[in-house]
């Protein structure tokens, strides 16, 4: 999870809470170990942070289409503005 600090607020510095440390508005937190995830809920709920919604990439790419038993469709020649033998499939990377 990413944070965007809205406004100044001191908060833990480290895991144990053994120190401080203020961050200011404007500051991008990645929040990876469960403390700092923690620390940015806290920092949600008081409004001094909003999360960062991340989308993850992904890759297209173009294979052959087949039919439910598997074997290639041909393409349509009647239909010149659309290719029926291919078709785009979607990976997360």
């Amino acid at each position: 999870m990413k944070i965007k600090i809205t406004k100044d607020i001191i908060g833990s510095a480290n895991e144990h809470g053994s120190a401080t440390q203020m961050y200011k508005t404007g500051d991008v937190i990645d929040c990876v170990q469960p403390w700092q995830k923690t620390l940015g809920m806290q920092f949600m709920e008081a409004n001094s942070a909003e999360e960062i919604k991340t989308v993850e990439p992904t890759e297209t790419k173009k294979v052959r289409a087949r039919t439910k038993s598997g074997h290639y469709i041909a393409d349509d020649p009647s239909t010149p503005d659309v290719n029926e033998a291919w078709e785009t499939k979607t990976d997360k990377k």
